[in-house]
């Protein structure tokens, strides 16, 4: 388990701005407040998206810098570029970042890559997350899960269920539009920055997951991750890479096109450019 600094418990830790934030701290999302107010001190899963980071930052505001600890899990599904993401924000925030690894790739359940792929990875994440917490004094896990995502097939939905993880969002009746309104008014540098999943789903379905393809493709996608405006997947089958991107960074994309296919033809791949509709 790593962290970013020396970490105390929750309840040990103190701010010297602590006393200039009292008082109603989202004006605008009481219900999100009350919710945070009830849990008292929280451990906050971060992924390097806009959902979790605006509810570190909620959970910060509401709960104080002392009783919100952020947690991530380093694997080979998530790239440098959101470490570094989350890595920056915690510096921001003055809040303690807890990474802790986790090899995916050392359970079959994960790496057959089947439809429960999802369940079997968030259980493993939300297990070793849960047993860092509680070395700390913190009991209460929660998430950034908001109303949009439980319309959607989701398994590590029931991972989170089964383990206890929370979902303020959920319990505060806000959708993804509402989380990026509270984004702005948080002061996030980048509230429209366009949703992601983790490396694993750049895999078709029933193939094994590897650590070579899992390279190939955030090595494929690092180019271009700091820079573009929209969506961005490199999906692998077989030999080829099939990038895929919205329209809005086609100039960026062409721009970077020998780079990229250096890299392809280097695994000895070929590259495809698939503009997202």
């Amino acid at each position: 388990m790593n962290k970013t600094q020396p970490t105390k418990p929750a309840q040990e830790q103190t701010s010297k701005t602590d006393a200039s934030n009292s008082g109603a701290e989202l004006i605008d999302f009481p219900a999100l407040e009350e919710v945070l107010q009830s849990l008292k001190a929280v451990g906050v899963l971060v992924s390097g998206g806009c959902d979790s980071e605006v509810l570190l930052r909620a959970a910060t505001k509401v709960l104080k810098k002392r009783n919100a600890i952020a947690f991530t899990a380093v694997t080979p599904f998530i790239t440098e570029y959101y470490l570094s993401i989350l890595e920056a924000l915690a510096e921001e925030l003055g809040v303690t970042l807890i990474k802790t690894k986790i090899d995916p790739l050392a359970v079959p359940k994960i790496t057959e890559n089947n439809t429960d792929r999802c369940y079997h990875c968030k259980t493993a994440i939300y297990s070793a997350i849960k047993t860092a917490a509680a070395e700390l004094g913190v009991h209460t896990i929660i998430d950034g899960t908001n109303m949009d995502d439980t319309n959607e097939y989701r398994p590590g939905l029931k991972a989170a269920e089964e383990l206890g993880v929370k979902h303020p969002f959920v319990t505060a009746g806000m959708t993804k539009a509402a989380v990026r309104t509270l984004g702005k008014q948080l002061h996030m540098q980048d509230p429209d920055r366009p949703s992601d999943s983790c490396l694993a789903t750049r895999i078709p379905e029933g193939t094994t997951i590897t650590d070579k393809e899992l390279s190939l493709i955030a090595r494929i996608e690092k180019p271009l991750k700091a820079v573009i405006k929209g969506r961005l997947r490199a999906k692998v089958s077989k030999r080829i890479i099939e990038l895929q991107f919205e329209s809005v960074d086609r100039v960026l994309v062409e721009n970077r096109l020998e780079q990229l296919e250096r890299i392809a033809d280097k695994a000895l791949y070929s590259l495809v450019l698939k503009e997202m509709q």
